[in-house]
C-alpha cells in the first residue's frame, strides 16, 4: 500500500504534476512505497508544490484503489483538489480554496 501526504486540518491529499509509465505527464496525487521516502521527501515536495509548515502534514498510508479514486476525482486537472476526511469521504474543491 501507498503512502500519502494528507493536511492534518483540511485533509487534503497533496498532489502534483508527475510522469506516468508511458513518460506522459499527469496531474495526481504524490505516493511512496516507503515510508522513510515519504517523510525524507515531505519538506521538498511539499515547498516544490509551494505549501508552507510542513508540520501540517501526515503521511498517511492508504489502499492503491483509494489513490486511484483520487486521481480520477482530480480530472488531470491542477486546480482541483482532493481531500479525505476523517470517515474516509473524498470530496474535490478548486485550488483557490487552498489552505
Amino acid at each position: 500500500m501507498p503512502y500519502v501526504l494528507r493536511h492534518a486540518d483540511s485533509g487534503e491529499i497533496a498532489a502534483c504534476i508527475q510522469k506516468n509509465v508511458y513518460d506522459f505527464d499527469y496531474f495526481g496525487v504524490r505516493q511512496w512505497e516507503d515510508e522513510g521516502q515519504a517523510e525524507a521527501d515531505k519538506h521538498s515536495f511539499l515547498e516544490s508544490i509551494g505549501y508552507d509548515n510542513p508540520h501540517h502534514w501526515h503521511i498517511l498510508l492508504i489502499k492503491e484503489d483509494r489513490v486511484k479514486l483520487c486521481n480520477v476525482k482530480l480530472k488531470n486537472d491542477p486546480s482541483r483538489r482532493v481531500r479525505l476526511s476523517g470517515d474516509g469521504q473524498l470530496t474535490v474543491h478548486s485550488a483557490s480554496e487552498r489552505l
